[in-house]
């Protein structure tokens, strides 16, 4: 392989204070992770915490010593590795969005990660992590000379903007469970090296008379302080997450990208081209349903696995206000009626829920028996959860999009043009055979594993219809 000449450039000299305060936190996690061996529990913290820092230390010194980068009007080019010497060439016209991110940390050193993403991959094919702010702004530029683009002047104004009051009004719709598990492991891992005694804090919240008993009678009530504390916790970290992430969030309608800016701690700014939208999701719950709020997300191609294919387009917003700018990026119109699935699905869905809370209840019978009865109980809330699931699963083929709406509490409203299809297919399974349905799936580039468009209990006849007729639309628009 053929050296880097001298015009190839390094990151910046300050990647190096990225560098440590990442190996900070994996010096820090790998001993509060570490497992625990009675009195020996900080030994192997420190044994492993230190095999981490002794082996990631000189890597990161080697891998920013071993990493250059040359850019121009035609092409990025990048040199990396420490052990496997790997060359990669990406010509300007084939890449599709250059994005600019800065953290806390990047604010305050002046430094910026500049991400370069084409068509078809599941993450960033170029990624410059960290250079000066200017020349992330100077690699940006060159790069979108070759890119037949809007100028940048053009749009004047954002075509949607979120101010802080209605960011903060869309964080107290948020939940976060994830986190509040990873402190509640937090906690019980500093009870594993002696730092937190737990049973020391339940003797000391019944000797302060909270409760009148014994600390064995406790326990009850402790469990449901617990699961509250848990879902506050949860709620109030969803807030701040929310709040971190949107801030300011704002985007620009050009002539031929979408251009984004978002960010408290993280700052995120790039364009996506129209070209690579895929399809719409619209997503809500009850509470949000209420109150006409709605998100609207972007299934892209070529962005980061983390977002799974998606992009917030518009995190909080009215159903107008989405209608409104939407179909500006992919055109689209609602129509005025949907058709329903089959009304099997009530029984088949009742089913289901009933095997499960009779299995649930034999399961908990072993262990106490009175809690199985009333376990029973649920039987009829099955049944009313595969009715509401039936009136919330419509569809209807429209204007050359494809618009489908399920689910109850998290509803998805998905609106798939049909010259982004890429595959049909038509499943069924053991009790759907048995009463004439299956499920129509739609595929299209950049889908994501868990979250893709499907119209479920269809009846065989309406889904082999509804195929041959999305599939000759495809066929005539690819034609076209």
């Amino acid at each position: 392989m053929e050296a880097p000449s001298a015009v190839f450039r390094q990151l910046h000299p300050l990647t190096f204070v990225h560098y440590v305060f990442l190996a900070i936190v994996g010096f820090a996690f790998a001993a509060l992770s570490s497992p625990s061996y009675g009195g020996d529990a900080q030994r192997y913290s420190l044994i492993f915490a230190t095999f981490y820092a002794t082996v990631t230390g000189p890597y990161a010194i080697a891998k920013y010593i071993r990493f250059r980068y040359h850019v121009t009007s035609d092409e990025l080019v990048i040199y990396y590795g420490v052990f496997k010497r790997v060359r990669r060439n990406i010509p300007s016209e084939r890449i599709h969005t250059v994005s600019i991110e800065r953290n806390m940390l990047a604010r305050i050193l002046g430094t910026a990660a500049v991400r370069i993403e084409t068509a078809g991959t599941g993450d960033a094919e170029g990624n410059l992590s960290y250079v000066g702010v200017r020349e992330a702004e100077r690699i940006r530029n060159l790069l979108r000379t070759a890119q037949a683009v809007d100028s940048p002047e053009s749009p004047t104004s954002p075509s949607f903007f979120m101010p802080l009051r209605r960011v903060l009004l869309s964080s107290i719709y948020q939940f976060s469970l994830g986190i509040s598990a990873l402190l509640v492991g937090v906690f019980f891992q500093l009870e594993s090296f002696g730092i937190v005694d737990g049973r020391a804090l339940t003797t000391w919240l019944v000797e302060q008379n909270f409760f009148s008993g014994t600390i064995e009678e406790f326990w009850p009530l402790l469990i449901a302080l617990l699961l509250l504390v848990t879902f506050v916790l949860g709620w109030t970290l969803g807030f701040i997450q929310n709040l971190i992430r949107f801030y300011n969030f704002r985007i620009e309608l050009g002539a031929m990208k979408i251009r984004r800016r978002f960010g408290l701690i993280t700052l995120h700014e790039g364009a996506i081209p129209y070209k690579r939208v895929q399809s719409f999701l619209i997503r809500s719950n009850p509470l949000m349903r209420l109150y006409n709020w709605h998100r609207l997300e972007m299934q892209t191609l070529g962005l980061q696995s983390g977002e799974r294919g998606f992009q917030p387009g518009m995190p909080f917003a009215k159903w107008a206000e989405i209608t409104a700018l939407a179909p500006k990026i992919r055109p689209f119109s609602i129509p005025e009626s949907y058709a329903p699935v089959s009304r099997l699905t009530i029984r088949r869905r009742t089913l289901r829920y009933s095997l499960l809370i009779v299995l649930s209840s034999v399961i908990i019978s072993l262990l106490w028996w009175p809690l199985a009865l009333w376990g029973l109980c649920l039987l009829p809330a099955g049944w009313g959860l595969a009715s509401l699931q039936y009136l919330c699963h419509r569809w209807a083929y429209y204007d050359g999009n494809l618009l489908i709406r399920r689910r109850v509490f998290s509803q998805q409203f998905w609106i798939i043009p049909v010259e982004r299809f890429q595959a049909f297919e038509i499943t069924a399974t053991f009790f759907q055979r048995r009463l004439g349905l299956c499920t129509l799936i739609v595929d299209t580039a950049g889908a994501g594993d868990l979250r893709y468009p499907r119209i479920i209990d269809l009846e065989r006849e309406e889904a082999n219809r509804l195929l041959a007729e999305l599939y000759d639309a495809f066929q005539a628009e690819a034609t076209w």
